[in-house]
């Protein structure tokens, strides 16, 4: 290969590592700020009304934090890949004896609601629809953007 090929090619791998570099900012300034839990649904199970009355997540930089009962913890880290035909996440455990487990999921943003649907079975695929059925890992999490 010529010396132009290889300047042209590795043009062209530069500036798409730029524009995935630039989603992954662009996503992950969306994400940023206090968002309400309104619908959970966990192995197919939904989660009641009253208890997700004061249940928030917060995104602050590569962190999420939960809120509950007045109580925050970070518990968790992220990882964006928005060029994905579905937008992909991996979320890292950060506390508890399961510290350091990575589960693999989707999401969407929608102006100030956001959906996540997560595998929480390591060896599972990644969800590819926003899903949770009875019997499987899977956890859906719908939420909207809060004022707080």
């Amino acid at each position: 290969m010529n010396s132009l090929a290889t300047w042209i090619i590795a043009g062209v791998l530069i500036s798409a590592a730029g524009e995935a570099g630039d989603a992954i900012k662009k996503d992950k300034a969306s994400l940023q700020g206090t968002w309400k839990v309104v619908e959970s649904i966990s192995k197919g199970e939904k989660v009641p009304a009253d208890d997700l009355k004061e249940l928030y997540l917060i995104f602050r930089d590569d962190a999420i934090l939960i809120r509950e009962g007045g109580k925050t913890a970070e518990n968790f880290s992220f990882r964006l890949d928005p060029t994905k035909k579905i937008k992909e996440i991996d979320v890292t455990l950060k506390v508890g004896p399961q510290k350091n487990r990575i589960d693999r999921g989707i999401y969407e943003i929608d102006g100030d609601k956001l959906r996540i649907c997560i595998q929480a079975n390591k060896d599972a695929a990644r969800p590819n629809e926003f899903l949770s059925r009875p019997n499987s890992e899977l956890w859906l999490v719908v939420l909207q953007r809060s004022k707080e």
